[in-house]
């Protein structure tokens, strides 16, 4: 059975030990480049909010909710009642940034909010819905194999136009800090290296030196400017992961970012199925959700979509111009250009074309 999840559910045993790590999430700005009503983080990609897609990758890494602060700001009550609905009882904690003053500040502002005291702190974004947890559990892995006090994640582009830049001695190669591309020298901005924002720290190190961070001439206190202060101590302690598609960490501030994250991710979660024995005849036509299941052998067809807690057998043939949502389909069956939702369709049946199959009134769906 092929289960199409957010990638890494799972945290590997070569992982390091997660109760000391707690994660901050920031998820406060408020996203005026999306034209919207709706708070950014909040905006569907293959049908769960970019917010769940960060949360599921903290947590496949094994950072627990309870061990998870997501710091609001913007339309707070908006990001609260979403994570309340879509984790209920998960036991994440939240922290309000009423003033919009930066990354640093916000990452301030969740200290009262952290449980015990963890010794790291990763802080991520909200608005990352390609993050992975394979990703984060790297970002980790190589923060505590190297004792560093900071770690960054980071990539390099061909074309890093608008990225802050990873500044690093000519000689040695160490970090000595990240400039944004505004401050950037021209010779800055020949960079190829950007950082992606996404980073790891020491906890104690952290809290002692981020109220000493001076805000910037914007009035904003920027966490990228930790990487500076622990060149400075120690230039072997500022560490980098770098990412060979760091789009994965970089934010979605456009609609059409939204739409390009979507395409990645559904292509993501596409080739995983296939990957599980499953055969798509056009996989760019197929629009999956994260918890699919699809059986072995099964052939997805042109214009299929699959969505909410739909499984799917072995054998069956699914398509083309087909709509299942929360659907149970026994093995060998074949559903041609139909709707069904919630709907249990038995073992061997044959279902369409053209037949729209539901369940009514939130009844126990009946059998086809």
């Amino acid at each position: 059975m092929s289960s199409v999840l957010a990638d890494g559910a799972e945290a590997s045993h070569s992982s390091p030990p997660r109760e000391t790590v707690t994660a901050i999430v920031l998820a406060a700005g408020s996203g005026t480049r999306m034209r919207s009503s709706l708070h950014k983080v909040l905006h569907p990609v293959v049908g769960r909010t970019m917010l769940w897609h960060v949360l599921e990758a903290v947590r496949g890494a094994g950072v627990l909710p309870a061990a998870t602060v997501i710091v609001v700001g913007d339309r707070a009550e908006q990001v609260v009642a979403s994570v309340d609905k879509d984790r209920e009882g998960a036991g994440y904690a939240f922290a309000e940034q009423a003033e919009r003053l930066g990354t640093g500040h916000a990452t301030l502002v969740a200290r009262p909010q952290v449980k015990g005291n963890p010794s790291t702190v990763v802080v991520a974004y909200g608005d990352t819905p390609l993050l992975q947890a394979s990703t984060v559990e790297r970002l980790l892995r190589t923060h505590h194999e190297t004792g560093a006090l900071v770690t960054l994640v980071t990539g390099v582009l061909d074309d890093p136009s608008g990225y802050g830049r990873i500044v690093r001695d000519p000689e040695t190669g160490f970090v000595t800090g990240i400039v944004e591309h505004r401050d950037a020298t021209p010779e800055q901005r020949a960079i190829r290296e950007i950082n992606s924002g996404f980073c790891a720290f020491d906890s104690t190190w952290m809290w002692a030196n981020l109220p000493l961070v001076p805000p910037a001439p914007n009035g904003e206190i920027y966490l990228t400017t930790l990487a500076e202060f622990a060149s400075r101590e120690d230039p072997r302690r500022v560490a980098t992961t770098v990412l060979e598609d760091v789009f994965e960490t970089v934010g979605v501030n456009t609609r059409l970012q939204l739409a390009e994250a979507e395409a990645r991710l559904r292509r993501r979660l596409v080739l995983e199925m296939i990957d599980g024995g499953v055969t798509c005849e056009d996989p760019s036509s197929v629009y999956l959700e994260p918890g699919i299941e699809v059986g072995e052998e099964t052939v997805i067809r042109a214009n299929t979509h699959l969505r909410g807690k739909t499984r799917i057998g072995r054998g069956c043939v699914v398509g083309p111009n087909s709509i299942l949502t929360d659907a149970t389909i026994g093995d060998g069956a074949n559903v041609v250009a139909s709707v069904i939702d919630g709907v249990s369709v038995e073992p061997g049946s044959r279902i369409g074309p053209f037949s729209n199959l539901c369940s009514a009134g939130g009844a126990v769906p009946r059998r086809v």
